[in-house]
């Protein structure tokens, strides 16, 4: 039990020194407090604890994560504002702006919301089909499936074009499909 209460109180007192150190200014260096001890904490940090980390530039062009511009990396190093503070509610209607400036809508009801990529698909789709209302999806991978099947579950009557994952369809054939 004894050992139990001390690795307890070794793993908050890192706890609380990893706090410490994210609150310190960017340019502050970082430096191991070793100006107090832990009585229980017996073994040393190993080095790569005591400098910070360093990730070598590469540029991402994969469809995530992504390469992240120099502002915003600047801007998650500011000051953090609840959901509910009132200049939460001018960031949102700015971008609510700037999403309703892209898609050319006047629409109240236009809003950001974060999800997968998957939620976008089925955002895409409510949005746009009715119940009983025709659509035509062009299958080619485990995307234009999940598209297919957002579609049925809603109540759309699903057309399927159907190639080899990565296979890619032209105007002609699509155009055929949708005059039959």
């Amino acid at each position: 039990m004894m050992q139990r209460t001390l690795f307890r109180r070794g793993a908050l007192l890192a706890q609380k020194a990893a706090v410490e150190v994210s609150l310190l200014p960017m340019s502050a260096p970082l430096q191991p407090r070793l100006d107090r001890a832990m009585s229980s904490v017996t073994i040393p940090p190993p080095e790569c604890m005591l400098r910070p980390l360093e990730v070598p530039f590469r540029y991402l062009f994969g469809p995530g994560p992504s390469n992240v511009p120099p502002r915003v990396l600047a801007a998650g190093g500011r000051g953090i504002i609840g959901h509910l503070h009132p200049e939460m509610y001018e960031i949102m209607n700015d971008i609510k702006k700037g999403i309703q400036y892209a898609f050319q809508t006047q629409n109240n009801m236009t809003i950001a919301m974060s999800g997968s990529g998957h939620a976008a698909m089925e955002c895409a789709v409510f949005n746009t089909v009715e119940p009983g209302e025709s659509v035509l999806v062009a299958v080619n991978g485990i995307w234009g499936e999940r598209v297919a099947e957002i579609a049925e579950r809603m109540g759309a009557n699903v057309h399927i074009m159907v190639k080899a994952p990565g296979g890619v369809f032209s105007n002609e054939e699509i155009e055929k499909v949708i005059v039959c």
